[in-house]
C-alpha cells in the first residue's frame, strides 16, 4: 500500500495499484478472544512497496505464501494456558476427590495463500483514486494438543479404622470412577484439537481511497471479512473463524524523507509508514460468542537500494471491548500481542512486479496465540 508519489523514479517502484493492497489488504487470518484469536493478521503488512511512488490506474495482484507456526496459547497474565482445576466431586459427606490444574502442550502449523486481485480506478475522488479488491485465503493446518490432568485425590485421606474396608472400597471406587469421566474428557478434548484440516479461509472485501500529495500518501478504506471459511465448532483447528462478520475501517499514510536515492545523507531512499484500524466483530451464530472489538497499529520503515529494499515493522493487536455471550467471562479475555521482524524486498527490473520476504515474531501476549512466520509475497500489476 505504500507509495509516494515524488519527481522521481527510485528502482524499487512498482509504478502501479498493487503496492498499497498491502496496507489495508492482505492480511492472514491467523489471529478475537474466542479460541485466543482475531481476524487481524499477526504478521507486519508493511514492506518493500511502502516506497513505491505511484499507483497507475488499472488491475493489479498480490499473492503471499506464508508459513506460519503457533508455538503457545498465553493466559491472562502471558503464561501458557492450563487445564482448569475442576471442581470437587464429593463422595459422600465427609469425602471429596480434588483435581488440581492440567497442562497443554500446543503447537499447530498453518501453511497459507493469500490470492489478492482488484482493481484502481482511472477516475478520481477529493484528487485520490479508489480501489476495489478481494483477498482469498487458501489454508492448510496441523495441531498437536496434547493435554495431561493429574490423577484426583481424596480429601481428608480416608483411614482404617475408623473407616471399615466396605465404607473404604467404596471411597476408593468412587474416586476411580471420577478419575476415570476425568480422563476421558480430556481424551474427547484432546481429539477434537488434533487434526488436519485444508480449506478455505474467509474471504475479505475492501475499498480503498487512495491520495498523493508531494512525498505523502494517504489510504483510508474499509475491509469487511465474510465467514466463507470452512468451520465446524467442534473442531479444533478451522480455517475460518467462525460464523460471523468483521467489519474493520482504518486509515494508513507514508512518508518519503529524502527522495533523493543518489544522497550520501542517512535519510536518503528512507520511507517511514503508520497504519491504524479498529475492528468490529458480530456474534458468532454457531457458538452465541461474541469477540470484543480491537484496534491494530502498526509502524514500518524501509530503505531502498537500487532493486532493493529492506527495512522493519512493528504492530500491535489490542482488543478494547469485552466478550459476550455464551462462556464468555466480562473482563478477563482481552486479546493482545506485539510483533516485529524485518523484510527484504527486490523490484524485477524492468517489470512492474517485485518479491517481498519477511519474518515476523510475537511477544508480550495476553489472552492470544503467539505466532513466528516466514512469509514470501510475490506483488504484480497488469
Amino acid at each position: 500500500m505504500r507509495k509516494l508519489k515524488v519527481k522521481f523514479k527510485p528502482t524499487i517502484t512498482l509504478r502501479n495499484a498493487a503496492s498499497f493492497v498491502v496496507l489495508l489488504v492482505c492480511g492472514v487470518n491467523a489471529t478475537a478472544a474466542e479460541s485466543y484469536k482475531l481476524r487481524q493478521s499477526p504478521v507486519g503488512m508493511f514492506g518493500g512497496e511502502m516506497a513505491a511512488s505511484a499507483d497507475n490506474p488499472g488491475f493489479f495482484g498480490t499473492a503471499s505464501l506464508t508459513q506460519l507456526e503457533i508455538y503457545k496459547v498465553v493466559d491472562g497474565d502471558g503464561n501458557q494456558i492450563k487445564l482448569p482445576a475442576i471442581a470437587p466431586v464429593q463422595l459422600n459427606p465427609a469425602y471429596k476427590v480434588s483435581f488440581p490444574a492440567g497442562t497443554i502442550d500446543f503447537h499447530q502449523n498453518q501453511t497459507q495463500l493469500n490470492l489478492v486481485g482488484g482493481y484502481l480506478t482511472e477516475s478520481t475522488y477529493a484528487d485520490g483514486r479508489v480501489a476495489f479488491a478481494v483477498n482469498l485465503p487458501l489454508i492448510k493446518q496441523s495441531r498437536s494438543f496434547i493435554a495431561t490432568q493429574p490423577m484426583g485425590t481424596v480429601s481428608p485421606t480416608p483411614a482404617s479404622p475408623p473407616l471399615t474396608a466396605p465404607q473404604l472400597g467404596a471411597i476408593n471406587a468412587g474416586a476411580l470412577q471420577a478419575n476415570n469421566k476425568v480422563q476421558s474428557s480430556v481424551a474427547d478434548r484432546a481429539a477434537r484439537e488434533n487434526a488436519d484440516v485444508t480449506g478455505v479461509g474467509d474471504t475479505e472485501l475492501s475499498l480503498v481511497w487512495v491520495r498523493h500529495q508531494d512525498r505523502l500518501k494517504v489510504a483510508a478504506g474499509v475491509s469487511l471479512f465474510l465467514p466463507t471459511g470452512v468451520y465446524d465448532k467442534n473442531r479444533g483447528p478451522n480455517p475460518g473463524f467462525g460464523n460471523f462478520y468483521t467489519l474493520r475501517p482504518g486509515v494508513a499514510v507514508t512518508y518519503s524523507l529524502n527522495p533523493n536515492h543518489a544522497d550520501a545523507a542517512w535519510d536518503a531512499g528512507v520511507t517511514v509508514a503508520g497504519r491504524l484500524s479498529y475492528g468490529i466483530n458480530s456474534r458468532n451464530k454457531d457458538t452465541d460468542y461474541r469477540s470484543g472489538n480491537f484496534v491494530y497499529g502498526e509502524v514500518g520503515v524501509v530503505k531502498v537500494s537500487g532493486n532493493w529494499a529492506y527495512g522493519m515493522n512493528l504492530l500491535t493487536t489490542q482488543q478494547v471491548t469485552d466478550d459476550s455471550g455464551t462462556g464468555a467471562t466480562l473482563g478477563a479475555n482481552r486479546y493482545k500481542t506485539y510483533g516485529v521482524g524485518p523484510f527484504l524486498s527486490y523490484k524485477l527490473p524492468g517489470k512492474d512486479a517485485g518479491f517481498n520476504l519477511q519474518y515476523s515474531d510475537n511477544f508480550g501476549g495476553r489472552n492470544a496465540i503467539v505466532v513466528r512466520s516466514l512469509q514470501v509475497r510475490f506483488v504484480k500489476a497488469w
